[in-house]
């Protein structure tokens, strides 16, 4: 009885030992199986560059931020695009005045006394701590948090992102906002600055005057301006500064 016990464990064990075995083989072969038809067949990549799809992947985001610098590329294939003159001579629209120099005004002047901002940006920086600093977010600090302390300081900063303190409007812009641009516009020219430019739109911020100039004003052909080329379809696209 005893030596019958003995030979049924050491059967099992044997049996547990050649299945361990046949599983870790298998498991292995399994593995070299899957590697190797990795290596046989690339896995197509989830996202193809624009090159490689025929694109341009360039002059597609940029966009002026409140530094007045291009956020993103310019565009390598300008001479394939159309200035403002060109755009607007092959879709019969009547070209508006040509900006030249950017924004060279200061806060809306009824703004500026309600708010309390000095009377030009060297007495609101040099009032308000002067130095290098502040140019920038401080560390951990939240772009629009940066910008609301920025109110007597850099105007130009403040008003990119908040409202002198009316609600801000969102949404497209209608055809009073749109003339109102193009006033200010005619008085004080325009393509940065657009915190500054912002303060007399009511209920616009900068970021909202810069992409309207993108994507209404110039393809409109209500301004004109050389940092801008456009595509046959109006698509506004930057050229470099306009000196």
């Amino acid at each position: 009885m005893r030596r019958n016990n003995e030979l049924l464990a050491s059967l099992k064990v044997r049996e547990s030992k050649d299945a361990l075995e046949k599983s870790a083989g298998e498991a292995k072969d399994s593995k070299r199986k899957r590697r190797e038809k990795k290596e046989e067949t690339p896995a197509e990549p989830t996202r193809r560059s624009a090159r490689m799809r025929g694109e341009s992947s360039k002059g597609r985001w940029v966009e002026i931020g409140e530094d007045d610098k291009p956020k993103g590329e310019i565009d390598e294939a300008l001479e394939c695009h159309l200035t403002c003159d060109e755009y607007c001579a092959m879709h019969g629209l009547e070209p508006g005045p040509k900006m030249v120099g950017g924004f060279h005004g200061w806060v809306e002047e009824t703004e500026r006394i309600r708010l309390g901002i000095a009377e030009n940006a060297n007495k609101a920086w040099e009032l308000n701590g002067g130095g290098s600093g502040d140019r920038r977010p401080g560390k951990g600090e939240q772009a629009r948090d940066h910008a609301r302390r920025m109110l007597y300081k850099n105007p130009n900063a403040y008003f990119y992102r908040h409202t002198g303190g009316e609600e801000q409007r969102n949404g497209d812009w209608d055809e009073g906002e749109i003339e109102r641009f193009v006033e200010v516009a005619k008085q004080y020219g325009c393509g940065d600055k657009w915190g500054l430019f912002a303060s007399y739109i009511p209920g616009r911020v900068g970021y909202q005057c810069s992409a309207a100039y993108r994507h209404i004003i110039i393809p409109r052909g209500l301004l004109r301006d050389d940092s801008w080329r456009l595509t046959p379809s109006g698509e506004a696209i930057f050229a470099g500064r306009n000196k």
